[in-house]
């Protein structure tokens, strides 16, 4: 073997052995990412956990700073990693903070900015929360399990899971507030004496509040805020030829279907036990086909 090919031999080593430190290096850039979120999210749990303040928005601090720990060390890691294979790249200007935005903008990560201020404005607004039950958009409606940098994390009641971005959020519907109008109409047709209907209705808000009792809101004096009540005829309804009357009272977020289920069981069994009927579309035939009667 010639001078040459010792050489050349000794360069070949030379950049296995450069490749497998490399390779070395971004694992262990990799490994320290991990344990660093690790001890990252311990430490924002523990800093959370000192204090009174409300839970929903502890684990919504929690989850939205956490998200924004996994985002920057990532980011960071990238970086090293790519050092790590390209020596010559210098990753110091990016690290200062022009290089990132420019760097950002210019892949047209425009929509990535608008999910991470978005994602703010749902948390310091107060919005929502994790464990709020939500409808995002008119489209999805469920549990919020996560508010991250970049998007919210809403599981439905079938157990499915959503992701939606924070820059697509519009609307927020929250159920999870202090309290909720539980709001449930009847229909009754106009041949029923109204004196008799309101009646009937009394004797349903009565039993719905001795059956609700601990689903209804309260002061602090233990008297109900707004125990179920009748509102009136809140509508004139053609098509079954009745009145529409309007029970309504005050519930807790968690309670509110509840509630409406109760309401509506109670009026129709006491309107079968009371013989008191409740209003249906009618129809006549005519010419073989099934038509709704006209006035």
């Amino acid at each position: 073997m010639d001078i040459t090919q010792v050489i050349q031999t000794l360069q070949e080593n030379g950049r296995y052995t450069a490749f497998l430190n490399s390779v070395l290096q971004a694992a262990l850039i990799v490994a320290a990412t991990w344990l660093l979120i690790f001890l990252g999210q311990k430490v924002i749990r523990r800093v959370f956990s000192v204090g009174r303040s409300d839970p929903q928005k502890k684990e919504t601090l929690v989850s939205l700073l956490s998200s924004v720990l996994r985002y920057v060390l990532f980011a960071v890691s990238a970086l090293l990693i790519i050092q790590a294979f390209a020596p010559g790249f210098n990753i110091a200007p990016i690290l200062a903070g022009a290089g990132v935005v420019g760097l950002a903008v210019g892949f047209g990560a425009q929509t990535l900015i608008r999910d991470v201020i978005t994602g703010f404005f749902l948390m310091f607004e107060d919005q929502i929360r994790v464990g709020d039950f939500v409808s995002i958009n008119g489209e999805v409606t469920g549990t919020v399990e996560e508010v991250g940098l970049r998007m919210t994390t809403v599981r439905e009641w079938s157990g499915r899971k959503f992701y939606i971005a924070n820059s697509e959020i519009r609307t927020v519907n929250n159920f999870n507030r202090r309290e909720l109008r539980v709001i449930v109409s009847a229909t009754f047709p106009f041949e029923e004496n109204p004196a008799r209907i309101r009646e009937f209705l009394q004797g349903v808000c009565a039993e719905a509040t001795e059956t609700l009792g601990e689903h209804l809101i309260t002061d602090e004096a233990g008297t109900y805020l707004e125990p179920p009540q009748i509102i009136g005829v809140t509508d004139i309804n053609e098509d079954e030829r009745g009145g529409a009357y309007t029970i309504i009272a005050k519930t807790f977020p968690a309670s509110l279907w509840h509630a409406e289920r109760t309401i509506r069981e109670i009026i129709w069994r006491r309107s079968l036990d009371e013989g008191v009927p409740l209003a249906y579309p009618q129809r006549i035939q005519k010419k073989g086909q099934a038509t709704f009667m006209d006035n």
